[in-house]
């Protein structure tokens, strides 16, 4: 009698332990997955916000969001995207375009790979002018 009871109550911590050490990996996971999709969502609004700043319409509104966004992206992202957005700014942006655009392929690896998504042989990104025809 007695040692069906121990097996029970064996039973019984096994089952509590596995459930609890579930629910951990499930809630971590979900810490995980929002987190991820925080990074995304913050990486898209920079995106965004650089597309508009770099547009032949410089307007203070742009600048704000580009401004705005890139604070957002101070506090989400990982050491290494913030190092390469930061010399992005400081040694890519007014230089010239070749410069510019190596410091700009550096900065969205570093985004690629902050967001798990990794590439063997990335292209450089070439920024791209289109002038009016007046």
């Amino acid at each position: 009698m007695t040692s069906t009871l121990l097996i029970s109550i064996i039973g019984a911590i096994s089952a509590i332990l596995v459930s609890l050490f579930g629910a951990w990996l499930a809630n971590r996971n979900s810490i995980v997955l929002q987190t991820r999709k925080l990074k995304e969502n913050h990486y898209i609004a920079y995106i965004e916000a650089l597309h508009n700043n770099m547009t032949d319409d410089e307007t203070l509104t742009n600048v704000k969001d580009y401004v705005f966004a890139r604070d957002k992206l101070l506090l989400i992202a990982n050491e290494k995207v913030i190092k390469k957005l930061l010399r992005y700014e400081n040694e890519g942006i007014g230089k010239g375009v070749d410069i510019h655009d190596s410091f700009l392929t550096e900065l969205i690896k570093a985004i690629r790979v902050d967001l798990k998504i990794r590439d063997k042989d990335y292209p450089m990104i070439y920024m791209k002018t289109w002038k009016k025809n007046l």
